[in-house]
Formats: C-alpha cells, structure tokens, sequence
C-alpha cells in the first residue's frame, strides 16, 4: 500500500492538487468503510492540520463524502481515478490555459512584428485545440468507464 499511496502522491503533484492530497484520497480509497480523520492520520503519517486542507480540496473537487456518524465526520471517496483526471484536466484548462487564451488575446492588437503575432496566435489556436480535448474527455472517461465491454488493459499500446 505504501508504494501505491507514492504513486497516487506524484500523480497528485503532476495534477497540482499536490501529494497530500492525493495520498489521503488513497487512504480513504483502500478503506471498505467511511474512516475518521484519525484513521487518515495513521495511515498517512501527516498532521492533522495537512490532513484537514487536503479533505479540504477532495471536498471542493468532489472527490470524497463527508458523514457524521456518532458525532464524528468520516470519509469516503465518491470518484474513480478515471473521473477524477477528467475533472482536474478541466480545472487545469481553466486555471491555467484559459488565463493564457485570454491574455494573449487582449494583447494581440498591440503586438506588431508580424512573427510574434503569428506565434500569439498559433498559440492561441493550441491552448483552443486543448480545450476542445478537455471538453471532449469527460465523456470519453464515462463511456469507458459504463462499458459494457471489457478493456483489455494488456493487450492496449503505451
């Protein structure tokens, strides 16, 4: 479990979510059962401070359940991996590359050298060919995952 938890934890960095949070969420993910924030802390090794931000952010991204069950919030995840990319490759299309779109394009007009417009522009049209992935994927992610036909991971080219 170690092992998975450290891939999960860079699989959250690379996704900016950072890998707190990601370990938590596979900690929760390996439980049958809704687990306290105590039982995160254990099974994590983090304080209770990193573990209270990082349900924080499962929360916002609606990653995980919260319970009250005995006068005590429990945890529990609600999201596949698979959902999951999907929903941070549109939060990161809209943190990251719709501010770009928009910028280069305020100040389009103002650029003169014709070669930098081109690139601006090529630019532009390469962050809009992005969006148009993460616009896509979701859906692509939800087929897959309602298929009725079995993926045969083994047999599918890296």
């Amino acid at each position: 479990m170690p092992e998975v938890l450290d891939s999960l934890a860079r699989i959250g960095k690379q996704w900016e979510l950072g890998e707190s949070v990601w370990r938590v969420w596979g900690c929760i993910l390996f439980k049958s059962c809704p687990i306290s924030q105590r039982e995160i802390e254990e099974g994590t090794g983090y304080s209770s401070g990193l573990i209270s931000i990082s349900l924080q952010k499962l929360k916002m991204a609606n990653m995980i359940n919260e319970i009250n069950m005995g006068g005590e919030m429990r945890y529990s995840v609600n999201t596949s991996l698979t959902d999951a990319f999907g929903k941070f490759s549109k939060v990161f299309f809209v943190d990251n590359l719709q501010p770009v779109i928009a910028l280069l394009s305020e100040n389009l007009d103002k650029i003169e050298d014709a070669k930098v417009k081109n690139t601006f522009c090529e630019l532009i049209n390469e962050c809009k060919k992005l969006n148009l992935v993460v616009l896509i994927l979701p859906g692509i992610i939800e087929d897959i995952n309602t298929s009725a036909i079995p993926v045969d991971m083994e047999n599918v080219e890296e």
